[in-house]
């Protein structure tokens, strides 16, 4: 659910910790410098929220939250799309605090984050080891 608009808002697709949601927006997204995206992923179930757009654009002091559900240790190699973008053209900018090509653990899983995952222009959450 995305709550706020202007801003200070926050984009959380998933309000039930149990389920997965995703979030489809007809047109061009843009995370406002003092935005939020939590995105939340059930271990247990590998299911992780999702945003589909048609364009992203994340400005300089957007945060992005990772809340895992449960703490299943998880196969190398999944991977999770966070943000799904529709457009032909690559995410503009990133998280401030999730860099392109980073590395970061929460619970018993380590992830990385590519910005050209999925189909070469979306947000992606590889679990390495």
């Amino acid at each position: 659910m995305g709550t706020g608009s202007g801003a200070g808002a926050f984009l959380e697709p998933s309000i039930d910790a149990n389920r997965a949601a995703t979030l489809t927006i007809q047109s061009l997204l843009t995370f406002k410098a003092d935005g939020s995206y939590t995105c939340k992923l059930n271990t247990k179930r590998a299911r992780a929220d999702q945003v589909v757009a048609n364009g992203v654009t994340i400005e300089t002091g957007a945060q992005f939250n990772f809340t895992p559900v449960a703490n299943k240790r998880l196969t190398a190699g999944t991977v999770f799309t966070a943000i799904s973008n529709t457009a032909a053209t690559s995410i503009t900018g990133t998280f401030t605090n999730l860099p392109d090509g980073s590395t970061f653990t929460v619970g018993r899983n380590s992830y990385q984050v590519s910005y050209s995952g999925g189909d070469g222009n979306d947000l992606t959450l590889t679990v390495v080891p």
